[in-house]
């Protein structure tokens, strides 16, 4: 494993172990919409800025970017690191134990490690270009399923009203209505995490920010996956609507 991946990596577990223990001591059943709203913003920024601060214990000079503080750069020929915390704020909310911390770091501009963890039940998968990628210290690759009829498909919502969310609407509509297996666990970072480990054969995920699709793309396509747009495109933007799979399903995934 990398040393900045290593680095990253007791990183994210310092402040997964954090996270945990104030959900612990957070009563969500006798507190208000206000208070879980400020426990929930104390916890992503809290632990957004724990963890730049611990990278910056080895590399003061490289440019930090979280997800609710916002980048802090400086030379922009620096490698640059992103950080979010709670990757998905509905279910941490909920208490839905499908979450996760997502960190990556970008030289050059492309994405070269990445790290998400689920801290309550202590899943880590890792990865860094031309490297392959790990999944609690163990090799993973994308499985090798043919035909949609044999395949857990992840999702999750989209959300808009426009042609790409029309169509991702469809797309899972007849899915359902084909009776494939279908799971939404919410977060698009551990669902494309899910792709890799063969846990999900492949997924369709909509609306993902750039922390999701810089992590979690990398362990995805370090791990066999294709990753593409929903018109089969693989040159992807945040808040774009995706597929993810290994390579004899895509074409069957995007037509639905």
């Amino acid at each position: 494993m990398q040393p900045m991946v290593n680095l990253a990596l007791r990183a994210a577990r310092n402040a997964g172990e954090d996270l945990v223990r104030r959900l612990d001591r957070f009563d969500s059943s006798q507190s208000s919409d206000q208070e879980k709203a400020k426990f929930i913003a104390d916890c992503s920024i809290g632990l957004e800025k724990a963890i730049i601060f611990d990278l910056k214990k080895s590399y003061p000079e490289h440019n930090y970017k979280g997800r609710e503080t916002g980048l802090n750069a400086g030379d922009e020929k620096q490698p640059e690191w992103s950080v979010c915390v709670i990757d998905d704020i509905a279910n941490f909310r909920v208490g839905i134990p499908t979450f996760a911390i997502i960190i990556a770091c970008k030289i050059n501009g492309k994405t070269e490690h990445a790290i998400i963890t689920n801290p309550l039940n202590s899943d880590e998968f890792t990865a860094s270009r031309g490297r392959g990628a790990q999944a609690n210290n163990r090799r993973i690759r994308v499985g090798n399923v043919n035909t949609l009829a044999d395949a857990m498909v992840g999702y999750t919502q989209p959300s808009g009203v426009g042609e790409d969310a029309y169509a991702q609407r469809e797309r899972l509509m007849k899915l359902m209505s084909t009776s494939y297996d279908l799971r939404n666990i919410g977060s698009n970072a551990l669902s494309l995490c899910y792709v890799a480990a063969d846990r999900f054969q492949g997924a369709l995920l909509s609306n993902i920010d750039e922390f999701a699709l810089q992590a979690g793309g990398l362990i995805a396509s370090e791990a066999g996956a294709l990753v593409s747009d929903i018109t089969g495109q693989p040159q992807l933007k945040p808040g774009a609507n995706i597929a993810v799979c290994n390579p004899r399903l895509l074409k069957s995934l995007l037509q639905g």
